[in-house]
This record gives structure tokens, C-alpha cells and sequence, in this order.
């Protein structure tokens, strides 16, 4: 597929839009249901989120973290109907789905085959992980606006050379990039990274072609303008802000083999075809371990290869990993590797389904079962006994997590606070003092 044929062959895609979207909403929904089936609760994380909703307070939500769409969405939604945070998290996860094989076709300048598009819907391991937590709905959007970013930046890449130097015409991409950008800073920390980058890169291309327009410099102040904004509340609430070679989870460490292991571990969360739950048992551990490395090392092959054969795909695959920084410098996660998980799969039905049909259809579905595996095991909770395997300490498929159940989700309409004294400790000031209206 050619970049200048691409807006033919976007309406071409409609069909295969659609099933794309359909299938990944179906998928989501079964998900969804399970929730509901089991009567799953509000855990952990989930607790930090509900509770400034609960008291009604922004200020209380900036003390944890910056993410005050992500408040204001779930504050809506208590005012409504609590569950229809789901209705959030389905709609940004598919968009940033249908986003991300757009870009990745642009970037390869091929066009996904029928069948990677359906199974593109499905074809994400950690797709139940995103979708399913409030404290996620945060990333949900954040990983909508990078997929939409990413899109927007190839798009602009690819079209920059023979667009017309002024005008709005001529700079309505970058504003739309920009935009985004800025509100990348208040969803989540893992993509404050993608909100610099992208910008920063697009200026310096249109810097080099000479097109640094009044109205292009003009909306390059709002990413600036948001990320010294969030840098202030970071530092007004220092809650969980990195440091230099400290000791707690989130800091930045000067170790280039954790990099190493931390880009590895993010690119296997999205590529391996098993549970990643299977990780919180001892004996399936080093199983999922295994698989993980062969998918990983298979990938970065063929990103290798292609890189040789195309050189110009070099420049944005960089810039996808420069992205990436907070969970390669700092800390990896299965969470936050759904950023990249659509983009990740794309590329493998791009180039997979032309030469291996089968084996990659077969790869497809498995993904999806893996996330389903997920679903069971979260859902039949943490006494769940899996052929007598020992528990092993791991993401919130274990005990460690799904500890102080505060309201059950599906049977909780609104979540109100009664006003009982707080203590220091949040997750007893919750435990305590959270209505749970029916």
C-alpha cells in the first residue's frame, strides 16, 4: 500500500473497520459479564480511584495522582450509573485497537489483511486487564491517545513533504497532535513520555522542511504548557514521583541491563499467546517464561529484517520506543504494556498472515484465550486452586491484591462516603466509611 492511495484505501477498510470493532466490543463484553457473573469487587488500586469520586474532591484525586479525566469520567458516571466506567474503558481500548493497525499500516505502508483485522479485535493477552479495572480506565484513554498520536505523527511524516507549507490545511495534523499530546499529561504517567516526544519530534521534521507556520508554534505551546503544569502537581503531590536511584518501585534506576529486561518483559506481555496469569503460579512460570522470550526474539527479528528492507520505517519505530520510556526506565507491567499491544500484534498479522495463514490465525486466537484464562482465574478470585500449583506473588490474580473489598462492581450503582473522621491509612479510611448504594 502506498501513502498516497491511503485515503482510498482507508474507506476500502470500512468493512473490516467495523468487524474489527464489533468482534473487540463482543470480546470485552464477555469479560464483562464474567464480572458481573462472579460478583467481583473493588480491590487495591481500584480504592484510590473510587474514594475521591465517593467524597466528590478533585483535590483528593490529584493527592494520589494527576489524572483528573480520568476523575471526572468515573465522577460522571457515579452520578449516573458507577459500571459505566466500562462503557469508557471498552470504547477507548477499541479505538485505540482500530488506531493502532491504521498506523502500523502506514508505517509499513501495507495494508492489513481481512483476516488480521478481524483477529486484531481479539488478538491481545492482556486485553481483559485494561478493560476490567476502574483504576485502569486511566489507561485506557492514555492508550487511546497514543495509538490516535502515533497515527497522526506517520500520517503527518508521510504527508509533510508534498503539503502546502501555510494554512490551516497545511497544519491542522500537528494541531491535532499537539492537542493530544497536552492531554496525555493528565491520563496517566506512562505516557507523559509520548506527550513530549511526539510533539518534539514533529517540530523538529517541520523544522527541517521549513514549515514552522504561526499556527503550528502556537498549539506547540499547549504540551508545554500541560507538561509544566503536571511537573507543579507532581511536585505540590509528590505521591509515587520517581526519583534518581532511589529505592521504591517507581524510581529511575541507571541500570542498562534492567532496561534491557524491562523493553523485553513489555514486548512479551502483548506477543506471548499464554495467561499471563500463569505467571502468579510457580510451576507455570517458567513456561510463560520461555514462550515469552521466543515471541519476543521472533519479533525483534522481524522488526530487524524489515528495518534492513525499509530503512524509512526506522524513524517512527524509534520514536514508539522513545514513547516507552517510563516503563523501560523505570518500571515494566503488564498494564502498562497495553499502550503498545495493538500496535505490537499488527505488525504481526502485517507480515505473518501473507506467509504463515494458519499458524497465525491460530495465534490470534490464542491471545484471546489467553486474556479469557485471565478472566477466569481474576473472577474465581484468589483461593482459586489450580491443579494444586503454590501461589506465587503477582499482579491482581493473588491474594496480595484482592484484599479490603469495598463495594462489589456490578451490583454498585453510586458510591457516597459518609463522613466518618479519616485516618492515615486510605485503604482503612475506605473500608470504613464507603456507602455502597444499590
Amino acid at each position: 500500500m502506498r501513502v498516497a492511495n491511503y485515503p482510498t484505501e482507508l474507506r476500502t477498510h470500512r468493512p473490516e473497520i467495523f468487524g474489527c470493532g464489533l468482534v473487540a466490543s463482543l470480546g470485552i463484553l464477555l469479560f464483562d459479564a464474567l464480572i458481573f457473573r462472579f460478583g467481583v469487587y473493588y480491590y487495591s488500586d481500584n480504592i484510590f480511584v473510587v474514594y475521591p469520586v465517593a467524597v466528590n474532591s478533585l483535590l483528593e484525586s490529584l493527592r494520589v495522582d494527576v489524572r483528573p479525566i480520568e476523575f471526572f469520567i468515573l465522577l460522571a458516571a457515579n452520578k449516573l450509573y458507577l459500571p459505566l466506567w466500562f462503557v469508557v474503558s471498552l470504547l477507548c481500548t477499541v479505538g485505540a485497537t482500530l488506531l493502532s493497525a491504521l498506523a502500523c499500516e502506514l508505517v509499513f505502508e501495507r495494508a492489513l489483511p481481512k483476516e488480521g483485522w478481524w483477529l486484531l479485535g481479539l488478538g491481545n493477552p492482556i486485553l481483559f486487564y485494561v478493560t476490567s479495572q476502574a483504576g485502569t480506565v486511566s489507561q485506557a484513554l492514555s492508550n487511546l491517545l497514543f495509538a490516535g498520536a502515533i497515527f497522526v505523527f506517520v500520517f503527518e511524516l508521510r504527508q509533510l513533504p508534498g503539503r502546502l507549507p501555510f494554512g490551516w490545511r497545511a497544519d491542522r495534523v500537528s494541531v491535532f497532535l499537539n492537542l493530544m499530546a497536552a492531554a496525555m499529561f493528565f491520563t496517566k504517567e506512562t505516557v507523559v513520555a509520548a506527550g513530549i516526544v511526539l510533539p518534539a519530534a514533529n517540530a523538529l521534521l517541520r523544522f527541517k522542511a521549513r514549515r514552522l507556520s504561526p499556527i503550528f508554534l502556537f498549539s506547540l505551546v499547549l504540551p508545554i504548557v500541560a507538561a509544566s503544569c503536571w511537573f507543579l502537581l507532581k511536585l505540590k503531590f509528590p505521591s509515587e514521583f520517581p526519583t534518581l536511584m532511589g529505592e521504591g518501585p517507581y524510581d529511575l534506576r541507571l541500570n542498562p541491563i534492567a532496561w534491557g529486561r524491562n523493553l523485553i518483559v513489555t514486548l512479551a506481555f502483548p506477543l506471548t499467546p499464554l495467561p499471563t496469569s500463569f505467571i502468579s503460579f510457580d510451576l507455570l512460570r517458567p513456561l510463560w517464561v520461555v514462550v515469552a522470550l521466543g515471541s519476543v526474539i521472533i519479533f525483534i527479528r522481524l522488526l530487524l529484517r524489515e528495518g534492513l528492507r525499509q530503512p524509512k520505517i526506522v524513524l517512527p519505530l524509534l520514536v514508539v520506543a522513545a514513547s516507552l520510556a517510563p516503563m523501560i526506565l523505570i518500571r515494566s507491567s503488564e498494564l502498562y504494556a497495553t499502550m503498545i499491544a495493538p500496535f505490537a500484534v499488527s505488525i504481526v498479522f502485517l507480515f505473518g498472515l501473507a506467509r504463515m495463514r494458519w499458524l497465525t490465525l491460530a495465534y490470534g486466537l490464542l491471545l484471546y484465550t489467553a486474556s479469557l484464562g485471565n478472566a477466569i482465574i481474576y473472577c474465581l478470585g484468589a483461593d482459586f486452586n489450580l491443579l494444586g500449583l503454590q501461589h506465587l506473588k503477582y499482579s491482581i490474580y493473588g491474594d496480595e491484591y484482592q484484599f479490603y473489598p469495598i463495594c462489589p462492581i456490578g451490583t454498585t450503582a453510586h458510591v457516597e462516603w459518609d463522613g466518618t473522621a479519616a485516618t492515615e491509612d486510605p485503604f482503612y479510611k475506605i473500608k470504613g466509611a464507603m456507602i455502597c448504594i444499590r
